[in-house]
């Protein structure tokens, strides 16, 4: 088990550090996301994801290899978040605002949320919660942000005073 833990944490550094730079090009985001969505169809995820896509959405300039790392880290984070949780919900949407030509790209869950820690240094490389994890997938989703010149948000969701779940978002730019 510690072999491949180790092989997990070098393989992931690996990449991490390899990540190429970003070819933008003119990328359709829902399409996109129901790309990445095929892998966690129902009998390949442990939770339902639920989506709500912006059909109004014009393309983005994005790297779409690096866009569906992107996806597929946050769904992967958010069911791990969820793991052993009845009624654990998962949500993907899309919103497209026109005053600021931007697309927002936001996936949330319905669990405990991110400690308060945490949150402060989430994108950090190697800061986990997980038993298993190895701290990289939203170092690699911070990365890819910057690299599509992102703006990326982290937060738990609260209502009446306690913690609903997290949600973490990205905003990309249109297509010129």
């Amino acid at each position: 088990d510690q072999v491949e833990a180790m092989k997990r944490l070098v393989n992931e550094f690996r990449d991490y550090a390899r990540l190429p730079a970003a070819e933008l090009k003119p990328v359709d985001l829902n399409a996109l996301v129901n790309e990445v969505l095929q892998l966690y169809a129902a009998e390949n995820a442990s939770i339902a994801i639920h989506t709500e896509l912006d059909v109004k959405a014009p393309p983005i300039q994005g790297d779409a290899q690096q866009l569906r790392q992107v996806i597929h880290n946050l769904l992967q984070n958010a069911q791990d978040a969820l793991e052993g949780k009845d009624a654990g919900r998962i949500t993907l949407k899309t919103d497209y605002s026109e005053t600021s030509r931007r697309v927002r790209l936001s996936v949330r869950d319905n669990g405990s949320g991110f400690p308060e820690h945490i949150l402060k240094r989430a994108f950090e490389p190697y800061v986990t919660t997980k038993v298993k994890g190895t701290g990289l997938g939203l170092a690699v989703v911070k990365k890819i942000a910057d690299e599509h010149a992102a703006r990326i948000d982290i937060s738990n969701r609260v209502a009446e005073g306690k913690v609903q779940g997290a949600q973490v978002s990205l905003s990309f730019g249109v297509a010129a």
